[in-house]
């Protein structure tokens, strides 16, 4: 399995370009949003909740907001690391229970504060 770790280690990856690795708030804690959402839909009936669709609203607005900033690029970046090794995911999945929902979305709604605070942070 290809280390998630490893395509936000400083020179990993193909030449420099914008939107880079760990170097890159925004593309980092989007690559680790996605990987909590999908977490998060993987738990019985945690696709249908209210309260995940209430996060999935916040994440596409946390994507606009990073859009109009200039970090569509990131973004793009992070979906394209995710959609490469989140096949590879080993994690067990969401186990059954309102404990383990509720762990995922808390989880998922701590990653989008990342999000959020990375995207505050940017600099064209």
């Amino acid at each position: 399995m290809v280390s998630a770790a490893m395509l936000f280690a400083p020179g990993c990856g193909a030449g420099k370009q914008k939107g880079d690795g760990a170097s890159d708030p925004v593309r980092l804690a989007s690559f680790r949003s996605l990987a909590a959402k999908d977490f998060l839909l993987g738990c019985p009936g945690g696709s249908e909740r209210p309260e995940t669709q209430r996060q999935l609203e916040r994440l596409a607005e946390l994507n606009r907001f990073a859009d109009e900033k200039g970090a569509l690029q990131s973004l793009q970046l992070a979906a394209n690391d995710w959609a490469g090794v989140g096949r590879h995911d080993v994690r067990p999945g969401c186990g059954p229970g309102e404990a383990a929902y509720r762990a995922a979305l808390a989880d998922f709604s701590g990653r989008l504060d990342a999000l959020a605070e990375g995207i505050a942070r940017y600099r064209r």
